[in-house]
C-alpha cells in the first residue's frame, strides 16, 4: 500500500493568488478611491481597522464564496490576500464585520449606493439602455427585522425578505436594489425605487424599461409617462375578466412565426377601469396542446380559449406587435442574473438582524457582482457568460507564496503552460485598459 509522507512548512502559502486580478480591476476603475469619498462609517478608535479595508474584505469573501460573515476567516489569516490588498492590520473579524454593518441604516444607505452605482455604471458609457426591473423571494431562517409572512411559493408560511431590482440589460449590470419585508408586493415602493433609479441613470438615457405582471401598475405606468421625459415601457399584463372578454371580440390576428410556432398576434386600445386613458395592448395567441377528439364547446369564445393561450402586453412604445414580443422575451435574462446572484454571489445570505445592516451587506454583493463583470467583460471579454466558480477556477484559485528579491516583496504564482500564458495575457490588459471601458456584447 502506497503511503504519501507529509511534512509542515512555516512557508505562507495561499490558494487565492488569482485575487490580484479581481484587486487591480478595482483600483484602476476608480472605484476603490471613489468609495473612500462617500459615507461609508469610519471606527471611532485610530487603532480600529480602516473602513475601505473592511469593505475591500467583505467584498473579496463574496467572491470567495462567502454566505455569513464567519465565512471570511477562510481569509483572515491569508497573508498573501493580505498583501495584496494592502490591509496593515489584516483582516477584519466576524464580529468586525457585523459592528461596521450595524452602523448602516436604510437612509444611509440610500446616501451611498446609489451614487456608487452610478459611477460603477458611467466606467462603461452608453447612450441608451435597457433596464429589466424584477423582484425575488429570500427565506429567512432566524428573526431578522422586517422578516416577515409573505408570498413564499417554495417555502410556503415561512418568514421572507422580497427585494427588488433593476438590471442593465446590455451590460448585464445591476442598476439598483432595495431589500424589503416579506408581506411586500411586486409594485410596492416601486415608483420610489424607480425615482432612485433616475438618479443612477437619467430617464432620458433610458431606451425601455420591462416587468412582468407584478408592474402592471397603473400608477407605475403613470409615472413614466410623465412629459417631458417619457420613459417607453413593456409590462405582462394580467389577464383580468375585463380584458380576456375585450380579447375575445377580436376577428383578425397577424400570423408570424419568427419568434414561436404557430404565434398570431393583435393589437387593441384598451383602458381598464382605474385607467384615465386607453393604452396600447399587444395580443399573443399560441396554440394549445390538446387531444383533438375533445368536443367542441358550446359557444365560439369558450372555444377559443380551449384552443389558444392569450398573452397580453402594455407598451407606450412605437414597436411592431412582434418586436414588442421579442423584448419582453429578452427580459427572462434578469433571471439569470438574479440566480447567478443567490447560488454564486451569496445575495440570500448574510442575514443580520438589523434590517438597515443586512441591506448594506446585500447592496455591497451587487458592488462585488458589477466588479466581477466588469472584469469578465472588459478584460476575460470572451464571448461564453462564465459564471464565477468558473472564473474562480480559472482565475483566482492559484496557489501563491511570498518571497523576498532584492529586498523588495514578491508574490510567486503557480502556473504553467497554457495556464500560465492564460494568466500572463490577462495581467497584461489589466496593466494597459483603463475606463471607459467597452463591453463587446453591449
Amino acid at each position: 500500500m502506497h503511503e504519501l509522507a507529509h511534512e509542515f512548512t512555516d512557508r505562507k502559502v495561499s490558494p487565492w493568488g488569482g485575487l490580484k486580478y479581481f484587486h487591480k480591476i478595482y483600483v484602476t476603475s476608480g472605484i476603490r478611491d471613489y468609495l473612500s469619498k462617500l459615507d461609508i462609517p469610519h471606527p471611532g478608535s485610530n487603532r480600529g481597522y480602516q473602513a475601505i479595508d473592511i469593505i475591500e474584505g467583505f467584498l473579496a469573501s463574496v467572491i470567495l464564496g462567502a454566505r455569513r460573515l464567519e465565512h471570511s476567516s477562510m481569509i483572515r489569516m491569508d497573508n498573501v490576500v493580505q498583501e495584496i490588498f494592502g490591509w496593515k492590520k489584516g483582516m477584519a473579524s466576524a464580529s468586525t464585520f457585523s459592528r461596521f454593518f450595524s452602523k448602516y441604516t436604510v437612509e444611509r444607505n440610500d446616501k451611498i449606493f446609489p451614487k456608487l452605482m452610478k459611477y460603477i455604471l458611467s466606467l462603461v458609457p452608453m447612450k441608451y439602455i435597457t433596464i429589466d426591473i424584477d423582484s425575488t423571494i429570500i427565506t429567512r431562517y432566524g428573526h431578522q427585522e422586517y422578516a416577515c409572512k409573505g408570498y413564499n411559493p417554495n417555502k410556503n408560511g415561512r418568514v421572507s425578505h422580497h427585494p427588488i431590482m433593476a438590471f442593465c440589460d446590455e451590460l448585464k449590470m445591476v442598476v439598483n436594489a432595495w431589500m424589503r419585508s416579506g408581506d411586500s408586493n411586486s409594485a410596492k415602493d416601486s415608483i420610489e425605487f424607480l425615482k432612485e433609479v433616475f438618479t443612477i441613470i437619467d430617464r432620458s438615457n433610458i431606451g425601455l424599461i420591462r416587468g412582468d405582471s407584478g408592474f402592471y401598475s397603473q400608477h407605475i405606468m403613470g409615472y413614466l409617462e410623465e412629459k417631458p421625459n417619457v420613459v417607453p415601457y413593456i409590462f405582462r399584463a394580467k389577464m383580468t375578466t375585463a380584458l380576456a372578454s375585450e380579447i375575445m371580440e377580436i376577428k383578425r390576428f397577424y400570423h408570424d412565426e419568427s419568434i414561436m410556432p404557430n404565434a398570431a398576434y393583435a393589437e387593441i386600445e384598451y383602458q381598464a377601469a382605474n385607467w384615465k386613458q386607453t393604452r396600447r395592448m399587444i395580443i399573443v395567441r399560441t396554440p394549445k396542446k390538446y387531444q383533438s377528439n375533445k368536443p367542441k364547446e358550446l359557444f365560439e369564445e369558450y372555444e377559443n380559449l380551449s384552443k389558444y393561450d392569450y398573452t397580453a402586453y402594455v407598451t407606450n412604445s412605437n414597436l411592431s406587435m412582434v418586436e414588442v414580443h421579442r423584448r419582453y422575451n429578452q427580459r427572462g435574462d434578469s433571471e439569470n442574473r438574479i440566480k447567478e446572484l443567490k447560488y454564486d454571489f451569496g445575495m440570500d445570505g448574510f442575514a443580520l438582524q438589523e434590517f438597515g445592516a443586512m441591506e448594506a451587506a446585500f447592496r455591497f454583493v451587487m458592488v462585488a457582482y458589477n466588479i466581477m463583470t466588469l472584469f469578465k467583460q472588459a478584460i476575460m471579454n470572451s464571448e461564453r457568460n462564465h459564471r464565477l466558480p468558473t472564473i474562480r477556477f480559472q482565475c483566482i484559485a492559484i496557489g501563491s507564496y511570498l518571497t523576498k528579491r532584492s529586498r523588495k516583496l514578491v508574490m510567486k504564482l503557480s502556473a504553467e503552460g497554457r495556464r500560465r500564458h492564460f494568466l500572463e495575457h490577462l495581467f497584461e490588459k489589466l496593466e494597459v485598459i483603463r475606463p471607459p471601458y467597452k463591453f463587446s456584447n453591449a
